[in-house]
């Protein structure tokens, strides 16, 4: 399998497809060009989708879908590459690879393009522009926007392995560029219909109507129910896991369990998941008194108002069924580690 790269940026920017170079290409030889692309697909949910004008001339519309062909590819390319790491350093090198060198090189390179032939955003509305270089900005400032999505993605879709803070689209836009892009030129990424063979990495979408809650909630507790504080190791990553819970259409925004058909099996598979996966304290403080798993799915059931106890003990007298069907589900599967 190829490694990740956007050498066709690398061409758009210094070599045989800038832009600039190639003003007297007839519109009939990029329409032909634009015709010969093959299409391609996210094999993933993807977080945001770039929201920029419509490329409305046969030399936009050809590096429009060239550059989305690119970036797609590269994303896909670098999604594929983390889901396989066995090892939490490989899946950080990644990482911190795409984010750190080629992403944030490609930004420099891209400002700097931008600033030597004076490629900014006012071009595209000045009647005083000629064409040309309308097209050649049009391109450069899409090439610009479908990086700084890859960069969001990247940075959002992992952030358990950054080593930094993540970068919100604006201060993206003031780390690299002189001229900011609008806020309004990135969006939530529309759903897509994913090939049921293709690999299914499930991305964070909260809705805007799910509240986080790092605490405990119900009002009435029963006695032997252990309180938030004292059960959950990484609240932080605990809330990001209750939003995948969401998203998957396991509760709702009041947290309670939708309980559909076969969910209940799956809710109970997740409880073990979250267990191996080191999402609970080990004891209890003060008293250093262990906390069990039937302390966890109590605390669990309660929380989601669901009643997993006939299914918890059926994984836990058959480990090898289970590690098969959380196996089988990717978001359990690649949840990280806590």
């Amino acid at each position: 399998m190829k490694k990740p790269n956007l050498d066709t940026v690398q061409n758009i920017l210094f070599l045989e497809l800038r832009p600039w170079i190639n003003r007297t290409t007839p519109d009939a030889k990029y329409k032909q060009l634009h015709e010969d692309l093959i299409k391609v697909h996210f094999s993933y949910q993807p977080l945001y989708e770039p929201a920029f004008a419509k490329p409305l001339t046969a030399k936009r519309k050809f590096y429009h879908a060239l550059i989305e062909n690119e970036v797609i590819d590269y994303l896909n390319d670098i999604n594929t590459e983390i889901s396989a790491a066995s090892i939490v350093n490989e899946k950080k090198y990644w990482v911190h690879t795409a984010l750190t060198k080629v992403l944030s090189q490609k930004l420099r390179d891209i400002s700097q393009v931008i600033e030597s032939f004076d490629f900014g955003l006012t071009n595209l509305t000045s009647k005083s522009v000629n064409s040309d270089i309308k097209d050649d900005t049009y391109i450069i400032q899409y090439l610009r926007l479908q990086l700084s999505r890859a960069y969001l993605e990247i940075q959002n879709l992992y952030q358990e392995y950054l080593k930094d803070e993540p970068l919100s689209f604006q201060e993206l836009n003031e780390k690299y560029f002189s001229e900011p892009l609008p806020e309004s030129h990135i969006k939530v990424a529309s759903k897509i219909n994913l090939p049921t063979s293709s690999p299914q990495i499930i991305t964070k979408q909260t809705d805007p109507g799910f509240e986080t809650k790092a605490y405990d909630f119900r009002d009435e507790k029963g006695k032997n129910i252990l309180d938030y504080k004292t059960v959950v190791k990484n609240p932080n990553r605990f809330s990001s896991f209750e939003e995948k819970l969401f998203t998957n259409d396991l509760i709702e925004t009041n947290y309670n369990f939708r309980n559909k058909h076969g969910q209940i099996q799956e809710l109970a598979a997740i409880y073990h998941a979250l267990i191996a996966k080191n999402y609970f304290n080990q004891q209890k403080f003060p008293g250093g008194k262990p906390i069990k798993e039937v302390d966890i799915r109590r605390f669990l059931d309660h929380r989601y108002q669901s009643s997993t106890q006939k299914q918890f003990n059926t994984w836990s007298n058959d480990r090898d069924k289970l590690a098969d069907f959380i196996n089988k589900r990717y978001w359990i599967d690649k949840l990280p580690v806590c």
